[in-house]
């Protein structure tokens, strides 16, 4: 599956809640301005990683944003993604960075929209988090995705996917993003694995 077409899967697509139930962006939004307004004294981060299983007709990848209250908890959220298409494990995990920014990518543009701001086609991750930044500069509302955005990959020093860390890492920063592994990487490794 291309960008586009993981993007447009995760916008129309249901996410799950542990705490709150069934959700979409728009409303996982939401929920990660109330949340963070609880506690507005303590650091938050919002982590995105995804990970995968081969399936007998396929591969099933699931994708999760969480909130991280550092040293407090958090809340997450997650969705199943469908493949049918079979994968050798280095295109599974390409697959996998694929989703974490296609995810990255819809929540920033979610987030843009519930603020009324235009976007332009082709706009890149940096231009979405200054448009942000202008955003909460300008109407002083709450803006969740500004520098504390965070993917986490399933891939470590250790095992078979330590080749690829350079590659997938470079992927990711050259995207706009902070990026984590194993063991850093618990929204891919820890709470996507756990809904596999």
């Amino acid at each position: 599956m291309n960008l586009d077409k993981i993007k447009n899967l995760i916008k129309g697509g249901v996410f799950y809640s542990p705490s709150k139930g069934i959700m979409n962006l728009g409303e996982i939004i939401k929920e990660l301005i109330d949340y963070r307004k609880e506690m507005p004294e303590i650091k938050h981060r919002i982590v995105i990683g995804t990970d995968s299983e081969i399936k007998e007709k396929g591969v099933e990848f699931v994708c999760v944003v969480a909130v991280h209250r550092i040293g407090k908890g958090g809340r997450y959220f997650w969705s199943r993604i469908y493949d049918e298409r079979k994968f050798d494990l280095r295109s599974r995990i390409y697959q996998e960075a694929v989703i974490s920014l296609a995810l990255a990518g819809a929540l920033l543009e979610k987030e843009l929209e519930l603020h009324n701001v235009k976007l332009d086609m082709g706009q890149s991750i940096g231009e979405m988090f200054e448009l942000l930044e202008k955003e909460s500069n300008g109407l002083n509302q709450e803006i969740i995705f500004s520098n504390e955005l965070e993917i986490h990959v399933d891939i470590g020093q250790k095992g078979p996917t330590r080749d690829m860390i350079k590659e997938i890492v470079g992927m990711i920063k050259g995207s706009g993003f902070f990026v984590r592994i194993k063991p850093d990487s618990f929204a891919a490794s820890t709470l996507a694995d756990h809904h596999l």
